[in-house]
């Protein structure tokens, strides 16, 4: 078993060096010499250095500085994801420390499955949700089995992924995290760009443009921004001679288009319209290979998965006074997600049909702002869900859910003196949700009702070393509702109850040396109560008591006026204290999916003002992929590497990059032989890849 921060040896032999760890604590030893990647701190550009004072992030519902916020989160700016390195946000967030994202599941952040009990069919019998959000915009993203609908990244301002809770601000299902993604606003100066994204697959060329400007001078101005993807992924396409297939088996197709319009008549009102439409289809959600021959790869099972969200929003924003504002934000989400299964049997072939509607209202009445000796937020909040689904071919099953999630939340900041802050805060919140499943293939029919009230509190301290330097403590408690689900192995209707954590944090922001090196940090311990798990009879029980603790730093130093260096580590250990009356075979093990090391450098040499390159090390230690803990089921133990260039020439901006530069052959999931597949499966690091992005600015 594994135990601590230690040298581990995997199945191949490597050992597991402490690189990152140590390059960490010598750079931070020398003055200059530290850095993170411009993922975590949020760099205008590559090599560029940003100050943490002047980095903002919204995602909890109050715009802070990074040097504001104790919670650990990494942000991805807007140049990173232009430069279209990862095609997908998932794979953005792979490269983030302490978060691990394997094939068709949202995000695992600090060792606990962002899924949770919604992963695969246990989201569709029991509507159950994930541990971990997404937000574009203030809307929450509909998630329904697998992680589907991030492919192709335009027009973004920037990524903010929160490690730890977040149920304080955002309520339900962010008990292991969040990510908000925050798209651009319309300008009263006119904007334009094209993009042209190019692979060197069988297929990949990714198409975008922009356009945003005025309507009418300092009152009225729009935004639109659309793009296509049209990708071939490494799937082998000969499909089943039984059945020769109707479509491409290794395709993926994505169409996007957001407008947005601005109304500001006064100085005190802004009204923001916004109208998102997303399309999907293909190649996308859980791939998995035989194990067989893993890099012939042939999937297990084929689905051709579609989703199709299409939102509509609008934000107010009113200030009554220097003192007081409103903030409004509400929206209507139609959502679709489904799929066609290929079979080398017909007969067994599955289509299934998914839809949803949500409604969004949120409201916040603003009181004072930082710099205040008292000052904060009063919030409510409203969040509604229906669902209808039905399955027909080889498997048929319907059903229906009604969901709504009312709550009363805020937070208060006191300025006890110019050094010390402390900040409380607090969201009560009702949930409530009723859930029809039939299983006609079984003749199982199925009632889930559940109404929870919760509470929700945090409290941070936060005090000020100095001008640039702030350490902070902070407590806080997330939540993730009970449910319900369909067991196979007995084919009867089961329930689960409530998770909850509480999460204690240490932080340190700071900038030195005029900018020249920039450091955030994060110690954290997590204590679980009723961690929802998969059993080995593959029903969601609850573990009586987990624990996680460990590290995030993130730091960045421009080591000359030309060169910048980058560091990104994560350090973690869980460690299942009590795995409940029905999983007590798990005690003492790790939770999967959480490698003790993950960490990358990054090193950027600006040539000259047209012309820059780099080259990124990433390491993600050996995980266990089951609570288990089986030798067989072990993956991660890996090296990445990526060189990329930048050029830039009046309205152009090439990149051009090449992703997993040794052609690293490893895996990120283990399965081995058994009843879902003979030969067992894996997923794996994409291999090598070669790419140019070049976009033009019409202005």
């Amino acid at each position: 078993m594994r135990r601590g921060f230690s040298v581990k040896h995997s199945p191949s032999g490597r050992s597991a060096p402490l690189l990152f760890s140590t390059l960490a604590l010598a750079a931070l030893a020398a003055p200059g010499s530290s850095a993170a990647s411009n993922q975590a701190m949020g760099g205008d550009s590559p090599g560029e250095q940003k100050d943490i004072e002047v980095v903002r992030v919204v995602g909890e519902k109050v715009e802070r500085s990074l040097k504001e916020t104790t919670s650990s989160v990494a942000v991805i700016s807007e140049d990173t994801l232009n430069a279209l390195r990862s095609y997908t946000v998932s794979s953005l967030l792979s490269e983030i420390p302490n978060v691990i994202v394997t094939t068709g599941s949202a995000p695992n952040i600090r060792g606990v499955t962002g899924n949770g009990s919604a992963g695969g069919f246990n989201s569709i019998t029991g509507g159950a949700k994930p541990r971990v959000s997404t937000l574009i915009d203030g809307v929450a993203e509909p998630f329904v089995a697998d992680l589907t609908g991030d492919s192709g990244i335009w027009d973004i301002e920037q990524i903010e992924v929160f490690r730890g809770p977040q149920s304080t601000s955002n309520g339900r299902n962010s008990i292991g995290g969040m990510v908000y993604i925050q798209t651009k606003d319309p300008t009263f100066e006119w904007e334009g760009a094209g993009r042209v994204g190019y692979r060197d697959q069988d297929e990949y060329l990714d198409g975008a443009v922009m356009l945003s400007g005025p309507l009418v001078d300092d009152i009225l101005a729009f935004r639109v921004a659309a793009q296509a993807l049209n990708a071939d992924t490494i799937t082998d396409d000969r499909g089943f001679d039984s059945n020769p297939p109707d479509y491409d088996l290794d395709e993926i197709e994505t169409r996007r288009l957001k407008t947005k319009l601005l109304w500001t008549p006064t100085t005190d009102l802004r009204v923001l319209l916004t109208y998102s439409g997303n399309n999907e289809q293909g190649d996308t959600g859980r791939v998995l290979y035989s194990a067989k021959d893993p890099w012939a790869y042939e999937r297990i099972f084929f689905r051709d998965i579609e989703t199709d969200s299409d939102t509509t929003s609008a934000r107010i924003d009113y200030s009554f006074s220097e003192r007081f504002s409103l903030e409004v934000l509400a929206a209507y989400t139609d959502y679709q997600w489904g799929f066609d299964s290929y079979e080398a049997d017909p007969a067994l072939e599955q289509q299934l049909v998914f839809d949803q509607q949500d409604i969004t209202l949120d409201a916040r009445l603003h009181a004072g702002q930082a710099g205040d000796s008292v000052y904060g937020f009063l919030g409510l909040a409203y969040f509604e869900r229906e669902q209808d689904f039905e399955s027909t071919g080889a498997y048929l099953y319907i059903g229906d859910d009604s969901s709504d999630a009312a709550a009363l939340y805020g937070e208060v900041t006191w300025a006890i003196n110019d050094r010390l802050r402390l900040t409380g805060g607090l969201r009560v919140e009702r949930e409530q949700q009723q859930r029809y499943f039939n299983y006609i293939s079984f003749e199982r029919a199925s009632d889930l009702d559940t109404d929870e009230t919760i509470t929700l509190p945090k409290i941070e301290l936060q005090y000020d070393l100095d001008l640039h330097t702030t350490v902070g403590l902070s407590a806080r408690k997330g939540y993730n509702a009970p449910g319900g689900a369909f067991a196979f192995a007995s084919g009867n209707y089961y329930y689960f109850d409530e998770e909850s954590v509480y999460t204690y944090e240490a932080s340190l922001r700071g900038g030195w040396f005029d900018n020249r090196l920039n450091l955030a940090g994060n110690l954290f311990y997590n204590d679980y109560d009723g961690y929802q798990a998969l059993n080995s009879l593959r029903e969601i029980s609850n573990m009586d008591a987990v624990e996680t603790y460990g590290l995030e730093l993130q730091a960045e130093a421009l080591l000359t006026p030309d060169l910048a260096l980058s560091l990104g580590l994560g350090l973690l250990e869980t460690e299942i204290k009590d795995g409940g009356a029905a999983y007590p075979a798990v005690n003492g093990n790790e939770l999967s999916n959480a490698p003790a090391i993950t960490g990358s450098l990054d090193l950027y040499y600006t040539f000259s003002s047209a012309f820059g390159a780099g080259a990124q090390v990433r390491y993600v230690d050996e995980y266990y992929g089951d609570l288990e803990n089986s030798d067989e089921r072990v993956a991660g133990d890996y090296y990445l590497a990526r060189a990329y260039a930048d050029i830039t020439l009046d309205h152009w901006s090439i990149s051009a990059y090449v992703n997993n530069l040794t052609d690293e052959e490893a895996f990120t999931v283990r399965e081995p032989p058994g009843r879902s597949a003979a030969d067992g499966y894996v997923a794996f690091v994409d291999p090598r890849t070669v790419g140019v992005t070049v976009t033009y600015h019409f202005f």
